[in-house]
């Protein structure tokens, strides 16, 4: 895979533009076309059109092969560069994974090649499973592409440990989704890797690119059962659902192959800067503390270590080590400015340079969004995390571009929300996969969910 246009393209020019949402999606289409150019053609030449919009395998895969082992060095989470010539999507080793909270499954830890938030290739690990029963629905086995909600920074952290460990929270709707006879496979985000690498924390731009690749991976697992042309859903909630908007926006530019069929968001984080204005002092602050280190992590000449104080720089050390939990417990109805230099507001530190456009460049849901699938959007009716007033608009938003939505509301704050929509997510994916006609609220209430 191409270096972003030449590699030599400055930051300055890569983020030129960034200032709405138009920029945005014209700097995806020129960066991405260029360095992306090369592999879309070798996957045009090895697979066709299939139903939903998506692709086909005709036979020979465009990947090279994996290699199970835990890698070019010698440890599984010891990441390496992406190897020149590798493709989105693409495989490079594996290990089995034994989770006890997964039952009737085969699992596979995974590292794949992907794209970063600045049109880099990098390598993410992620987890496969695959029902033990055989599937008996008509064609391919379905996947269902799940995108987790926080878990917190520290590597620890990462979905495909605590599989391992027994700590995933989510795993009631993974498990949902295998007692369907679904495959699910659940990227960890760009998040394990060399020394100094961060999680882009709600970085939308490079968690949308690993959603979208980690639903190429498991077909390249030799024995499971899996194929490049398999009907998928997109499905995550809070953070997780807005890497699943995300992905299901940057489809068509960045991983057409996909056979994306439909998309389930909810709890949408859609404009990142007013959830950031909402979290600042509240219950969840620890988020809005977690997004600053995610986007330093991921486009670092964003102005950071002059900003904060050795308050800051402590806090932002310890919240590196911690899963959701503890980052709640020791961060929770902080106020940002207590960790600035000269106490600098949240509002004061918006207007340095750079800050707002990045934040609204990976922000999904924003006027003139798109998902050109059918979606299932959902949320708490009392959220105290990420606002109503938000949710709503990145509904309204959506359907004013003629995203058919599904929508929903729940008794829930916002963490139960999650786990109440379990039963309607599970029926919207069997809808999509029967192709019954899709629920398009936007026709009735196009304002609010």
């Amino acid at each position: 895979m191409q270096r972003d246009l030449d590699g030599r393209r400055s930051r300055a020019d890569e983020l030129g533009g960034l200032a709405g949402r138009t920029g945005r999606r014209g700097r995806r289409r020129m960066v991405l076309a260029a360095s992306m150019a090369a592999p879309m053609l070798l996957l045009a030449a090895c697979t066709t059109t299939g139903s939903g919009g998506g692709s086909g395998s005709s036979g020979a895969s465009p990947y090279a092969p994996a290699t199970e082992g835990n890698g070019p060095n010698g440890s599984f989470y010891d990441i390496p560069s992406a190897p020149t010539g590798a493709l989105p999507g693409q495989l490079l080793y594996y290990v089995p994974a034994n989770s006890s909270q997964i039952s009737n499954a085969n699992g596979w830890t995974v590292a794949y090649v992907s794209t970063d938030a600045q049109g880099k290739p990098d390598v993410v690990t992620g987890t496969v499973f695959v029902p033990t029963a055989a599937w008996t629905g008509s064609g391919p086995r379905p996947v269902v592409d799940y995108a987790v909600g926080t878990q917190g920074l520290g590597p620890q952290c990462a979905p495909s440990q605590q599989f391992q460990t027994g700590l995933e929270y989510e795993d009631p709707d993974i498990s949902a989704a295998i007692a369907k006879g679904y495959a699910v496979v659940v990227t960890d985000y760009q998040w394990a890797g060399p020394p100094n690498l961060v999680q882009p924390y709600v970085v939308g731009l490079s968690e949308g690119h690993a959603v979208l690749d980690m639903a190429r991976v498991g077909a390249q697992i030799p024995g499971a059962g899996l194929s490049l042309s398999a009907p998928t859903v997109v499905w995550g909630y809070s953070q997780g659902g807005g890497a699943a908007a995300e992905a299901g926006e940057l489809w068509k530019q960045y991983e057409p192959g996909v056979n994306l069929i439909g998309v389930a968001a909810g709890g949408v984080p859609g404009n990142l800067v007013q959830v950031g204005e909402a979290l600042n002092g509240a219950l969840g602050s620890a988020f809005l503390f977690d997004a600053v280190v995610g986007f330093h992590s991921a486009y670092p000449s964003l102005p950071f270590a002059s900003l904060i104080n050795s308050s800051g720089t402590a806090m932002m050390q310890k919240l590196e080590t911690e899963c959701m939990t503890a980052q709640l417990t020791n961060f929770g109805f902080q106020n940002i400015s207590q960790y600035t230099q000269g106490n600098l507001t949240i509002q004061q530190l918006l207007q340095e340079p750079g800050w707002t456009s990045t934040l609204n460049e990976n922000s999904p849901g924003l006027p003139g969004a798109n998902i050109p699938v059918p979606t299932f959007m959902y949320r708490g009716d009392i959220d105290e995390i990420i606002p109503t007033t938000v949710e709503d608009a990145t509904y309204a938003n959506m359907c004013k571009t003629g995203t058919v939505i599904q929508s929903a509301t729940y008794p829930g704050e916002h963490l139960l929300s999650d786990f109440e929509a379990e039963g309607d997510v599970m029926t919207f994916i069997g809808n999509r996969l029967s192709g019954a006609t899709p629920v398009n609220d936007c026709t009735s209430n196009p304002s609010s969910l």
